[in-house]
C-alpha cells in the first residue's frame, strides 16, 4: 500500500490528490497546507486520509509531492534534505519553473534520494481545494523533468496520475523553462499589462463605471490569478522570461508600424497569420 504525502493542497495540489484517489483507491494520501480550510475540505470529502505536519508526513511517505509556490518548494527541498526519509522515497513537485528547483534538489540526490520534477500545464484563476478537479488537468500536458529517477520510478509517478488523462512529456529543466516562459509566463504578464492599461485609460476619460465587453473580459481573465503565486513564478524564471518580453515588444512594434504607415493590407495579413496560429493550437488539443 503506497503512502503519498502532498504538501500544498490548493488548486493544483488538491487536483493531484483527486487524481491519485481515483488512480489508486488503496493509496494512503496524507496532506498538509498552511490554510486549514483546504485540509478540512479534502478530509470532509474523503479525498485525503489525514492532515499531517510537514516533517511527519514526509518521513512516512513513499512519494512526496511538493505543491506549494516555487520558492516554497525550494525551501521544502532544503528541509527534506535534513530529514531521515525512506531511502526508497520519490520526491516530485508541480512547480512552474524547473532549473532552480532541480539545482536545489541536488541536496536530495547527494543523500541518495530520487527527485523527479513535474509540472501540469493547466490551472485557473480560482484558488483553494474546493476549486480543484480531475477535469481541470485532463488532456493537458504534464511535464516530467527527471533528475535521477529510473524508468520504474518514472512509471510510478505516471501510474499515480493515470486517472488524470494527462499528456506526459519528458524534457530537460532548461527546455521546460524556455517553453513555459513562452506559453504561460508571457501571456500572464501581457494580461496584467493590458488590464492595468485599460484601467488607467478609463480613469483618464471618466468611464470607469462602464460595463466591459466579453472580449475584454475573456482576454483578461487570468489577471485574476493569485498574486503571490504569479509574482513568485515570474521572478523564478527571469532570464528566459525577459527574452520573451523582448520578442513580444518587437512583435508589438511591428504591428504598431502597420498602423503608423497606414497599411491595412499588411495588418490584415498579420491578423490572418494570428488566426491561423490560434486555430492550429485548438486543433492540437483535440
Amino acid at each position: 500500500m503506497t503512502t503519498i504525502f502532498i504538501n500544498g493542497l490548493g488548486l493544483i495540489g488538491s487536483s493531484i490528490a483527486r487524481i491519485i484517489r481515483k488512480s489508486d483507491p488503496n493509496a494512503i494520501i496524507l496532506g498538509n497546507d498552511i490554510n486549514k480550510r483546504n485540509c478540512d475540505y479534502l478530509l470532509d470529502n474523503n479525498i485525503i486520509d489525514k492532515s499531517i505536519e510537514f516533517e511527519e508526513g514526509s518521513k512516512q511517505a513513499d512519494v512526496i509531492i511538493l505543491a506549494s509556490p516555487v520558492n516554497s518548494i525550494i525551501e521544502d527541498i532544503k528541509s527534506l534534505s535534513e530529514m531521515k526519509l525512506k531511502q526508497s522515497v520519490i520526491v516530485t513537485d508541480v512547480g512552474s519553473s524547473k532549473v532552480n528547483i532541480l539545482k536545489s534538489a541536488n541536496q536530495l540526490v547527494d543523500n541518495g534520494i530520487t527527485f523527479i520534477g513535474g509540472h501540469p500545464m493547466a490551472g485557473s484563476h480560482l484558488t483553494g481545494s474546493q476549486n480543484g478537479s480531475i477535469e481541470m488537468l485532463s488532456d493537458h500536458t504534464y511535464f516530467l523533468v527527471n533528475h535521477n529517477g529510473d524508468m520504474q520510478q518514472v512509471d510510478m509517478i505516471k501510474h499515480l496520475l493515470a486517472a488524470g488523462n494527462l499528456r506526459f512529456k519528458e524534457v530537460s529543466a532548461e527546455k521546460h523553462d524556455q517553453i513555459v516562459s513562452t506559453i504561460s509566463h508571457l501571456p500572464h504578464f501581457i494580461t496584467y499589462a493590458l488590464t492595468l492599461t485599460v484601467n488607467d485609460s478609463l480613469k483618464d476619460v471618466y468611464a470607469n463605471d462602464i460595463s466591459m465587453g466579453n472580449g475584454l473580459l475573456d482576454s483578461t481573465r487570468i489577471a485574476k490569478s493569485n498574486p503571490d503565486v504569479w509574482s513568485d513564478i515570474l521572478t523564478s524564471n527571469s532570464d528566459n522570461f525577459l527574452d520573451q518580453i523582448d520578442v513580444f515588444e518587437k512583435q508589438l512594434e511591428s504591428l504598431k508600424q502597420t498602423i503608423t504607415d497606414k497599411k491595412p493590407e499588411q495588418l490584415r495579413q498579420l491578423i490572418v497569420d494570428a488566426n491561423d496560429a490560434r486555430n492550429g493550437w485548438e486543433n492540437n488539443t483535440k
